[in-house]
């Protein structure tokens, strides 16, 4: 019975020991660097990107995110050392907390975290005042910056330009991905020609997941201001060596295309559609358009088809381009003469045409 004894409490001295030991050994442990420690207990992070705290921990270490829809995080352990990293990526906008523990040594520390909103893109132009016809440069920019440095697929998956009152809209920026893929493309960059005066407003709308989680207005003031369309008269010196188109990015219409030149040496332009599928529609979006411009015409054959030749030789010059074309509409303005033409089939292009002169020639 007394050896019994003798030997459970040798068995417990060397279980003390053991544990003795054992708790030396912890302790060394954790003099020499290998407590939980953060580089950083705070930290601020945009919407979109992401920043990288460094902490002393054990491979063992979990972090438990507050509102994991604000943030995605990270745990790397580099292992010399104990060094280790966690990198906090912004979602959306807001503030939360990741607990970071180190199952090792059981210790446990808070990291707050604070998103703050992704500075999205801004609308802006070269020019905010133009004529019609003129083009419009608009870009894009980063709200306190001169360029646009941050990626936007991180934020949104489109961005559309429109202006009010026009139908038509540019997609400016388009992202989309899948398992294994990823495609975006972006226009910083692009022009517009307006073809009616007029204060607009213009429109920059981020989209994500359907929604519009951002808009930017920006207004332009257009005029009417010259001879005719893009043109003054005293500018026409020469024959012009090519048809000129002009941008349409909201394929608002019409999609007109001009030339200029002397007729002797009276200026003149003409205008007409870039594509035009048949004569019945190029009569009828030429007219349209210059009744929308310049009010209903003054003379039109639809009235009196014999008066419209004598009005025609009476108010063109006799040097006028096209002398036996067809006159269907007339518009008078104090310093411009414009009528619709229709051009017969040994034109060098047969169809409807606008033609322009000075007045009084």
């Amino acid at each position: 019975m007394m050896k019994s004894m003798s030997v459970k409490k040798l068995f417990g001295a060397l279980a003390m020991l053991l544990v003795t030991i054992g708790s030396a050994g912890c302790d060394d442990d954790d003099k020499s660097g290998r407590h939980l420690e953060l580089s950083e207990d705070e930290c601020e992070v945009v919407q979109g990107s992401s920043i990288t705290i460094g902490l002393t921990a054990h491979e063992n270490t979990t972090l438990d995110v507050g509102n994991p829809e604000l943030i995605e995080v990270v745990y790397t352990w580099k292992f010399d050392g104990y060094k280790a990293e966690i990198e906090i990526r912004g979602k959306q906008k807001g503030e939360t907390g990741i607990i970071v523990t180190d199952h090792e040594t059981g210790e446990s520390a808070m990291i707050r975290v604070i998103v703050t909103e992704y500075p999205m893109p801004r609308l802006s132009v070269k020019r905010p005042n133009g004529n019609i016809f003129d083009q419009m440069i608009f870009y894009i920019y980063e709200d306190g910056m001169q360029g646009l440095t941050l990626n936007l697929s991180s934020v949104c998956d489109s961005i559309v330009w429109t202006a009010d009152g026009m139908s038509g809209s540019f997609r400016i920026f388009e992202h989309d991905e899948g398992d294994s893929w990823a495609s975006s493309r972006l226009t910083y960059e692009w022009g517009h020609c307006f073809k009616y005066p007029g204060e607009y407003k213009t429109n920059l709308s981020v989209w994500m997941d359907g929604k519009v989680i951002f808009r930017d207005q920006l207004g332009v003031s257009v005029a009417d201001g010259r001879d005719f369309l893009a043109y003054n008269w005293s500018d026409i010196t020469k024959n012009s060596q090519t048809w000129i188109a002009y941008d349409d990015r909201l394929m608002s219409g019409p999609d007109l295309m001009t030339t200029s030149g002397l007729a002797g040496s009276v200026p003149f332009v003409e205008a007409r559609l870039l594509h035009e599928d048949d004569n019945a529609q190029s009569y009828r979006v030429l007219y349209d358009y210059f009744c929308r411009l310049c009010s209903l015409p003054a003379y039109e054959d639809s009235v009196d088809k014999q008066e419209m030749w004598r009005r025609y030789d009476e108010l063109f010059s006799e040097q006028k381009k096209y002398p036996d074309a067809y006159p269907v509409a007339i518009w008078t303005a104090r310093r411009t003469n414009i009528v619709l033409l229709l051009l017969d089939e040994s034109a060098e292009v047969p169809g409807y045409m606008v033609y322009a002169e000075p007045a009084g020639q």
